[in-house]
């Protein structure tokens, strides 16, 4: 059953998670933040899946220009990118494991990062130091959802036919 533009929902769903995924990874996967209420000092610093970081205060000084940071967001961003092309080029049954396969990588370099993130509370001389995982990487794994999703949605319409 095609929409008016002539792509299927499980298509379009394909699609739609792909660019969930390509959005992802420009959001925050890494996040901390520090304050000393008696100084008076406040900082804080965000990476998101490219590696890129901002923030400010004594954080970011810390922060070396060479910082290895282990995410896979060239990876994610590439297999949402392949997402978009395998829903509007490829078809039938090839179409829809590529679909699959694509929301379920995604799905993996979430899940991978979720675990290399290790998350820290507490206090440190006088300072309240918070680290953790950034709500980018929920995005990776909500979109990648969706496209694998739109892979069984389009595997189901092949059996029914």
């Amino acid at each position: 059953m095609g929409t008016k533009n002539n792509f299927e929902k499980s298509q379009i769903l394909t699609m739609v998670g792909g660019m969930i995924s390509v959005v992802s990874v420009f959001l925050p996967w890494y996040s901390a933040s520090a304050s000393a209420g008696a100084l008076g000092l406040a900082s804080s610093l965000s990476v998101n899946g490219m590696g890129w970081v901002n923030g400010s205060g004594m954080l970011l000084g810390l922060v070396s220009g060479k910082a290895d940071w282990s995410f896979q967001g060239v990876g994610v961003l590439a297999l949402g990118i392949a997402c978009i092309a395998v829903a509007v080029f490829l078809r039938e049954k090839l179409q829809s494991l590529a679909m699959f396969a694509c929301g379920l990588l995604i799905i993996g370099g979430g899940v991978v990062n979720l675990q290399s993130i290790g998350q820290f509370s507490g206090e440190f001389l006088g300072a309240t130091l918070q680290s953790g995982v950034g709500y980018g990487l929920y995005v990776v794994l909500l979109g990648g959802s969706v496209a694998a999703a739109g892979g069984l949605l389009a595997w189901r319409d092949l059996t029914t036919k």
